[in-house]
């Protein structure tokens, strides 16, 4: 006989232990400070609202939002609002691209993307022409150096 046991019994035990204790609620000065610390906003961290932010001229019929830059990641977040009909020209890349369709549909090159489609450009790169005939969001991570150069 061996003093170890095994998983079914352990379930099984902790099941019995389970239906054998009564729920007690926390006082109200620990729930309170639960609650209180589950709601603040992290150390580091910033929330940009839908409506907050300011919209920059990029091209005709294409503006961009700074979300954030990242130092230490050499990165800037943006999103980029295209008209319908606007157009990106072909461009190069010092670093690479990462971009997310958030609504509407746009055609990088020979590639058509839709809501929820993702594409990257490597670094050094040229990119090709971005055109969106309905209107598209694009969510975009980029090389600090690109989108300080724009």
């Amino acid at each position: 006989m061996t003093d170890t046991l095994t998983r079914d019994e352990l379930s099984f035990l902790n099941g019995i232990v389970a239906e054998a204790i009564e729920p007690v609620d926390p006082p109200a000065w620990l729930r309170a400070r639960i609650l209180g610390a589950a709601s603040e906003t992290p150390q580091n961290t910033r929330t940009v609202r839908a409506n907050e932010g300011r919209w920059f001229d990029f091209v005709p019929g294409v503006t961009v939002k700074p979300l954030s830059v990242d130092i230490e990641r050499d990165t800037a977040t943006i999103l980029m609002m295209f008209e319908p009909g606007a157009r990106v020209p072909s461009h190069d890349h010092a670093g690479a691209e990462d971009s997310f369709v958030i609504s509407g549909s746009c055609r990088i090159g020979d590639s058509y993307l839709l809501k929820g489609d993702f594409h990257h450009a490597d670094a050094g790169t040229t990119h090709a022409e971005i055109v969106s005939d309905e209107g598209c969001v694009l969510l975009l991570v980029v090389d600090r150096e690109d989108y300080l150069a724009a």
